[in-house]
């Protein structure tokens, strides 16, 4: 069992290839639009990795950053206003 959730956050971990590519040659929405989702599978992963060791303290980190990932997509749009 333990494999299986490891072997879940690899898989995501090889799907953000993609919208890896699109945040850094994208446009200003496909770049917001791809961090997005960087940060939402990021979450999930750290939660996979967690479950999978069977390390309960390690829940903390991806609440919180799923928490903090509000304002951290504002700063972020905006970092990206200044440079265009």
């Amino acid at each position: 069992m333990v494999m299986a959730f490891v072997a879940a956050a690899i898989a995501m971990l090889v799907a953000m290839v993609p919208p890896a590519i699109v945040l850094c040659r994208g446009e200003l929405a496909g770049s917001v639009v791809a961090y997005e989702f960087i940060a939402s599978v990021l979450v999930m992963v750290l939660a996979l990795l967690a479950q999978g060791f069977k390390r309960p303290a390690e829940f903390e980190f991806p609440v919180l950053m799923a928490v903090l990932l509000y304002g951290s997509s504002l700063v972020f749009v905006r970092v990206l206003e200044r440079w265009l």
